[in-house]
């Protein structure tokens, strides 16, 4: 039986930087447009501050592939099946990285947070959406039996819960339907027509259950998810991997080297990991595995899929993405951005100088777009209430201009909050200011309108 969650998915993942909300997702392009022109985009490229932001020229010529739904990188831009720029539109729907490690649905992984037991892809389209973010949990894939350290979760048997305590070992997919699961929600909205992201949202090093978002992948299991993911998942030429989700060795007790040489090539080591409950922080080094590592053992499988990598400061860090992408090989790569509005500063308009100004980073945004590659949105924000969302207004405008795809956080029926959630009831609809602004923007810009508010 499914059960109601204590509280809702994003408070129990309040992270311990500055942030008001989690979320998931980061695309780090590093290599060249599968066009093979190295140059190719670089001359179409904005390089207009974000105030006078133009819109991009026309993509180069990429040519078309005969699966009927794919995307690809081709220089700065992402095109579709037809050689044409394509830019994404969706929502995270979170659920999948925590219900089933928490305990909370064995028989249902999503644990209807959407308000459908499961999503609603054709719900989900009325509001012009064409992609969708699905974050995971590495444990819960690889079927691994793991510690819940601080006691966080429950064990579900006969109809009735247990709650764990510090030290239990528990099943990461207890209902043993995990896999089958992502695999049917990646089929069912592939079917639908929707690009899908697949992110490693949550991860724990050694056998630790991941319950928290922690500073970066870990060498224990992340490689294997990312074989075990790729393999599976190769075949669908519209799915995307999102390598990790939000990386913070910046802010995490790396014992050796350099944080931004580590997100790049792994092998640091960590001094503590965190987790849900009580203790939350747990004193056992761990080694990280980086995204150079993450993005060979996806290749290594003979996938070509598009590969998002991601930067520090949770994603937000995008003036340091150049210089720390991994390579690609395939030149499928892409950068992520977490954009979120600044505690403080709800529209950006004054918020220069802290590191997570979001309106600082865009003018870094558009030296990655000048550089050759492309750049995505996985996740973005903001203040729920109001006749508007004062961040997201500025934000989807100047990614509009400068051929930029988003997704917004997040596609779940959780009440009780102040900012980050587009829905209030199953029927999709939209909460005051965030929702209702997102709503609108995407129906506009999905009629082909190029005025949008």
């Amino acid at each position: 039986m499914a059960l109601t969650p204590p509280l809702p998915l994003s408070r129990r993942f309040v992270r311990r930087g500055a942030r008001i909300s989690i979320l998931a997702a980061a695309v780090l392009l590093s290599t060249v447009g599968a066009c093979g022109d190295e140059t190719a985009g670089k001359a179409g490229a904005a390089s207009a501050s974000p105030a006078t932001a133009k819109a991009p020229e026309a993509p180069p010529q990429c040519g078309a592939v005969p699966a009927p739904l794919s995307i690809r990188v081709c220089g700065r831009y992402l095109v579709d099946s037809h050689g044409d720029a394509v830019q994404l539109r969706g929502v995270n729907i979170s659920g999948l990285e925590a219900v089933a490690i928490f305990g909370w649905s064995p028989a249902n992984p999503w644990g209807a947070q959407t308000g459908d037991p499961t999503p609603n892809w054709k719900t989900i389209k009325s509001w012009g959406v064409n992609a969708v973010r699905l974050p995971l949990n590495e444990a819960s894939w690889l079927g691994l039996t793991c510690i819940d350290e601080g006691g966080f979760g429950v064990v579900v048997a006969n109809g009735n819960k247990r709650k764990n305590t510090p030290g239990t070992e528990i099943e990461a997919d207890p209902g043993g339907n995990y896999q089958s699961t992502v695999a049917a929600s990646v089929a069912g909205a592939s079917a639908a027509g929707l690009y899908v992201i697949i992110d490693l949202h949550l991860s724990a090093p050694g056998k630790a259950c991941p319950m928290v978002q922690n500073a970066m992948a870990n060498a224990d299991h992340s490689v294997d998810f990312w074989t075990s993911v790729a393999s599976a998942f190769q075949s669908y030429p519209n799915v995307m991997f999102e390598l990790f989700n939000e990386p913070f060795l910046d802010q995490a007790p790396v014992a050796d080297g350099d944080a931004r040489e580590i997100l790049l090539k792994g092998n640091g080591t960590v001094k503590t990991h965190l987790t849900q409950g009580n203790p939350s922080v747990i004193n056992v080094p761990w080694r990280s595995a980086g995204m150079q590592q993450m993005l060979d053992a996806v290749r290594a499988t003979g996938a070509h899929n598009v590969i998002l990598s991601s930067t520090l400061v949770y994603a937000q860090a995008m003036d340091e993405w150049l210089k720390y992408k991994p390579n690609d090989p395939a030149g499928q790569l892409a950068a992520v951005w977490h954009a979120y509005p600044a505690i403080g500063y709800p529209t950006q308009a004054s918020c220069w100088g802290p590191p997570r100004c979001s309106e600082r980073m865009m003018e870094s945004v558009l030296a990655i777009q000048a550089a050759g590659y492309p750049v995505l949105i996985t996740e973005f924000g903001d203040f729920i209430g109001g006749s508007t969302a004062p961040w997201a207004s500025k934000l989807l405008p100047f990614a509009d201009a400068n051929g930029i795809g988003y997704l917004a956080w997040t596609w779940d029926t959780w009440s009780g909050h102040a900012a980050n959630v587009l829905i209030t009831d199953a029927a999709g609809s939209p909460t005051p200011g965030y929702g209702s602004y997102v709503k609108a923007h995407y129906l506009c810009r999905a009629a082909g309108k190029t005025d949008c508010p």
